[in-house]
């Protein structure tokens, strides 16, 4: 065999595999989303959100009500944030001791 089959040979088997690396790396460098830090949610967010429901002024706000018992909450996160169901609310930690006006008893 000639050395310019030869070199012809190694350089495609050389890009062939460099082809085939491209897909691998994005899969293992990508960071999936659940892993990413969300924000915390700041008082006026959405829906009259507030991070201490005992600072609620809403006509619909009860007494004991907070994100942590209510039914959106999917659990603490960190250091009293957890996530919230609601779709409003899907981009961001809220407090555990927080409340909006689509609070619903539950959890």
């Amino acid at each position: 065999m000639s050395d310019v089959n030869k070199s012809r040979r190694v350089f495609l088997r050389t890009a062939a595999l460099s082809v085939a690396a491209v897909p691998l790396a994005r899969i293992a460098t990508h960071v999936p989303a659940a892993h990413a830090e969300k924000p915390k949610a700041e008082d006026g967010h959405a829906l009259d959100y507030v991070n201490d429901a005992t600072t609620s002024e809403h006509a619909r706000y009860q007494e004991g009500s907070k994100c942590s018992n209510c039914a959106f909450w999917s659990g603490e996160e960190s250091g009293g944030w957890g996530g919230c169901r609601h779709p409003q609310f899907s981009d961001v930690l809220v407090n555990a001791n927080g409340w909006c006006n689509t609070w619903v008893p539950g959890g």
